[in-house]
This record gives structure tokens, C-alpha cells and sequence, in this order.
């Protein structure tokens, strides 16, 4: 705390320490930059992506589901006909 400064070393970027070199910063103006250069195309891609790899935990279920209640729907209407009553009194 020499000269009275209490700590205080001075102002942000000018700290009293050597001059810094070899450092370079680069910066582009927010008038130069496209935040929404390619959302369209990389959005239709990624879904696709994405809808492909969890399509057969939605396509196979529901295939199945689909066979099943065909196969019951086909099974009552022939257990209706005059053939299906006379094969389930057999089976009782």
C-alpha cells in the first residue's frame, strides 16, 4: 500500500503492469455475422436424423398392435358366421 492507493492499482486495462504483446484479438461485428445461416437445411436433415434412429420403437409396436387387432376383429366375424358358432360349440 505504497503511495497512499490502498490497493487500488488502477483503472480495468490499465493495471500499471508491463504492456502485454504477441496478443492478438479478433472481433466480428454483429452486422456481419448470419445466426440463422443454414437452420432451414440443417433442421430438415437433424429431424430426419433424429425420427429415423427412434422410428422402430414407433413403427414395430404398432405393426404389431395392428396385426393383432385385425387378426381379433377377423376372429369374431367368423365367430359370428353359422361355421365359427358351430366350432366354438364343439370347443364348449
Amino acid at each position: 500500500m505504497a503511495g497512499g492507493h490502498h490497493g487500488y492499482m488502477g483503472w480495468w486495462g490499465d493495471m500499471g503492469g508491463p504492456k502485454q504483446r504477441g496478443i492478438v484479438t479478433y472481433s466480428l461485428s454483429p452486422f456481419a455475422q448470419k445466426p440463422f445461416a443454414g437452420a432451414l437445411y440443417n433442421a430438415f436433415f437433424n429431424t430426419f436424423r433424429r425420427v429415423s434412429s427412434q422410428a422402430i420403437y414407433v413403427v414395430v409396436p404398432t405393426a404389431l398392435f395392428g396385426y393383432l387387432i385385425t387378426s381379433a376383429q377377423e376372429r369374431n366375424a367368423y365367430l359370428y358366421t353359422k361355421a365359427g358358432r358351430h366350432e366354438l360349440e364343439l370347443l364348449l
